[in-house]
This record gives structure tokens, sequence and C-alpha cells, in this order.
């Protein structure tokens, strides 16, 4: 399934993939900075943004392929560096796993490789049929965006959440639920990790209150050639709470690659 998507920039090719419950729009300040140097393709997943909201479970496999298939519309068949926040870590690290030829590097931010405990997977269910129910994002918004921000930027960068609030009441709730249930039925690809064999950036927040720091460590230290970067005064969506930073790391691996 072909993808919306921003094609921003010159020079080698940097894909990148958004969270959940979030969109394409949730790169902007990557675009602007990292755009000015690099060619940045940010989609809209299946289910997400101005991409078309199809009826069935959107597995992790099922979202990677789409980006395969977008990438090919573009002839994009040369490697490139692929990025994913959280659930685009999950598509990022399918991606890698079973088309590993299409990748020379990779960026895992506030994202991990296990799969959901049989209670978390739970609750993704009980929340999708909220969404169902009440036909409105209101559920996931309210359960999601508090945890999303360290506790500090929830609390002091209004803005900054007012406007993931706006993005994430403007999802459709039937993306919505499809893509919790392809999330809670995800497989674990901690096995996956030493099989990775390009450069590797793990990005985490330092106060995230949904991946710990030692889980971010501890997935680094398992890629053959992963390193971590924690930036400082940042929870779960560190690109967006403290930008400066996040690009810093972004462009500095980004750099180490080459052309």
């Amino acid at each position: 399934m072909l993808l919306a998507f921003d094609d921003v920039g010159p020079g080698p090719v940097v894909v990148l993939i958004h969270g959940f419950p979030l969109n394409r729009k949730m790169w902007d300040a990557q675009l602007t900075e990292v755009g000015s140097l690099y060619r940045i393709i940010a989609p809209d997943l299946r289910g997400a943004g101005e991409t078309a909201v199809p009826d069935g479970v959107y597995t992790i496999d099922l979202l990677a392929d789409d980006v395969i298939e977008t990438l090919d519309a573009l002839n994009l068949t040369d490697p490139v560096v692929l990025g994913g926040l959280s659930m685009g870590g999950y598509v990022a690290l399918s991606l890698v796993a079973r088309y590993p030829s299409r990748f020379r590097g990779l960026m895992l931010m506030n994202t991990r490789a296990v799969a959901d405990s049989p209670a978390a997977a739970e609750g993704r269910e009980s929340l999708a049929r909220q969404v169902e129910q009440s036909g409105k994002p209101d559920g996931v918004v309210d359960a999601m965006i508090p945890k999303l921000f360290a506790p500090a930027s929830y609390a002091t960068h209004a803005t900054i959440v007012e406007q993931i609030k706006a993005q994430a009441m403007q999802a459709n709730p039937l993306g919505l639920a499809n893509t919790l249930r392809g999330m809670a039925t995800r497989p674990d690809r901690t096995g996956d990790l030493a099989r990775i064999s390009i450069p590797t950036l793990v990005l985490a927040g330092a106060d995230d209150q949904i991946i710990p720091i030692a889980e971010s460590k501890s997935m680094a230290s398992m890629i053959p050639h992963g390193r971590l970067e924690i930036i400082p005064d940042a929870g779960h969506l560190a690109p967006l709470e403290n930008k400066s930073a996040s690009n810093a790391a972004i462009l500095g691996f980004l750099r180490s690659l080459g052309d």
C-alpha cells in the first residue's frame, strides 16, 4: 500500500517513521534541521495522517511492507538510513530483520525490541474496543499523552503538549484500533538484535516514563555496532521535547556513516 509522505532536503536518504498515535508531522523539527543536509522521507503509516484507513489489523510487518512498497515507488532501491520512534521503531526492526540489504544505518528512538506482555496486550485491546465504541480518539489521547512526555516537559512545555494532543485528536478511530491490535500482536525482536550488521543509534529520553534507560542500554549492547545516546530533559518523545540535543545526536550519527 502506498503511503502519504513528506520528501524534503538534499543528500543521502533518511527514512523517518512516526510513533503512535501520531503522524509524520511529529518530525517537523527534524525536517527543518536534518533536512537541510539530508533527504528525509517521512511517511504516514497505514491508518495515520493522510494515508488511507483500510479495515483489518495493522500488523507491524504489514506496516513495514507498506514502507518498502513506498520506497520502491520512489525508486529508492539503494540502501538508505532508517529511523523510527516508539511504534516506528517496531516497524524499523521489522524492516531491518526482513529487508537487511535495503538499509545502511539504523536509528531506534524511544523504542524497544521486546513484545508486549499479556497485560500490555490486553490493555491495548481494551483501548481499541473503547475507541471503536466511542468513534472518537479521546480515549487514546487521554490514556497516552501524559505518559509520552517527561514529567517536567508535560508541566512546562504547554505549547508542545498541546500540539501533540491536537495531532493525536486528528487520528482516525478505526486506524487507532487497528494499529493498537497490531502492536499487541507484534513478535519479540530481541533475538534479531545480534544479527543487525549496520551501525545503529539507540536514542533514549533520560526521563522516558514508558521505556527505562536500563532497557535502552541493554538493547544497544546487544547490537554489534550499536551506540546509545541519552537525551536530557526528554521523555518518550525526545526528538520533540529536546530538539537541539536530539538533532545533534542524529546529525552526529549520520555524519559518522559518510555519504
